[in-house]
């Protein structure tokens, strides 16, 4: 071969771009789209966490999130900010009918308040001619995972869901909204769930409560609630302490009594609902010096503080005032007569029906709603004032 032939043939080597090599990230997605396909990758479910991922293909968090995006463009993923990424499903829809069939899905049908909200519903169905669904999940979020799983298998076109808390079963939910299945939220919202949501002004009635306590004459004000961290107990202390700063009080860590878990479990089995309440304010009632005020946060609640002032022989409202959030009808029963926010239940069902009736009309495309709905002060005989005449 001539020097001439070396030197061109150097020159075409050298002139020759270099074969590009393919992104990883596009390899990753390769192999998790065709785990989609295959169905490896359960229909609605979460995807493993980015950390999790990236581990498994021995690359970084930010090549996952690259093939993750790529997913989701083609419409196989669902990614919800700060939550995680869904797999699309594709769930058995039954076919329309002239019957429409509301499913009221509810962590518990034999509380005062969820029983109001379904006495609601099936009123605003049946002026519709729609049939209702009862689906209880008796404060159990297995069940309540296992009734979301079947709602579009029973013929049910959209439904109301009172969730069991902001965190179970979020991926339940998730699946239901990606199949294009309409369903109102009540009570509480789902942090990064875009869906419809009617609730009581929660924050408002808890202020309304705590100032009402205070325009009395009170000072010391106790808060009965619950651990579990929802949109609507975390609204409601949030309208506690505001009222309180408002009035040049701090919010101390003492007035705030909370109720074990394991108390509400154990009052349900015993059928006894206001156990929680009960035996979380007993301890405190024997410290603080009377006259001091309670805002509960339920009326199972308020109606565990009326029993353990009854034991400890407390009076109420003279050394113990009560006044509670909602105000559900056995209460009543209650002496003296509990003073209480009452949200307007009926009002609730109401709109969440309507709420349905549009997307059900209109398709389930426009942007979600949240509504919040008033709450009323209803003076009792629980609050003595402190105020001198």
């Amino acid at each position: 071969m001539s020097i001439l032939g070396k030197n061109e043939n150097r020159s075409s080597a050298i002139g020759e771009a270099a074969p590009k090599k393919r992104p990883l990230y596009r390899s990753i997605t390769d192999t998790l789209r065709q785990q989609l396909m295959d169905g490896d990758l359960a229909a609605g479910a979460r995807m493993p966490a980015l950390r999790e991922l990236a581990k498994k293909f021995n690359v970084s968090t930010i090549t996952i999130r690259q093939a993750l995006r790529v997913l989701e463009q083609e419409g196989r993923l669902h990614c919800i900010p700060g939550v995680g990424s869904f797999v699309r499903p594709t769930l058995p829809r039954e076919t329309a009918t002239e019957q429409i069939t509301v499913a009221f899905v509810t962590i518990e049908i034999e509380g005062a308040y969820t029983s109001e909200i379904a006495h609601s519903i099936e009123e605003e169905c049946q002026q519709r001619g729609w049939g209702m669904q009862l689906f209880n999940a008796q404060g159990f979020p297995h069940l309540e995972a296992r009734n979301l799983s079947r709602l579009a298998k029973t013929g049910a076109n959209a439904a109301i869901i009172v969730p069991v808390s902001d965190n179970e079963n979020l991926e339940e939910m998730v699946r239901l909204k990606l199949a294009d299945f309409p369903f109102v939220l009540v009570d509480r919202s789902i942090p990064g769930l875009k869906v419809d949501v009617v609730a009581s002004d929660h924050e408002k009635g808890a202020y309304m409560a705590t100032d009402y306590l205070l325009s009395q004459g009170h000072r010391k004000i106790l808060m009965v609630g619950y651990t579990i961290m929802s949109s609507s107990i975390t609204a409601r202390i949030q309208g506690y302490e505001q009222a309180l700063i408002d009035h040049g009080l701090e919010p101390l860590r003492e007035w705030k009594v909370w109720i074990k878990d394991e108390a509400i479990l154990r009052g349900c089995r015993e059928h006894r609902p206001w156990l929680g309440g009960y035996e979380a304010v007993k301890p405190l009632l024997k410290k603080i010096e009377p006259p001091i005020a309670v805002f509960a946060q339920n009326s199972y609640s308020g109606w565990g503080v009326f029993e353990a002032c009854r034991e400890m022989g407390l009076n109420i409202p003279q050394e113990v005032s009560i006044i509670c959030f909602d105000d559900s009808e056995f209460k009543r029963a209650l002496t003296p007569h509990m003073t209480a926010i009452a949200q307007r239940t009926y009002e609730i069902g109401r709109l969440a029906v309507e709420l349905l009736e549009s997307r059900l009309s209109r398709g389930n495309t426009d942007d979600p709603q949240q509504i919040l709905v008033d709450v009323d002060l209803v003076e009792r005989e629980s609050v003595s004032s402190l105020l001198a005449d």
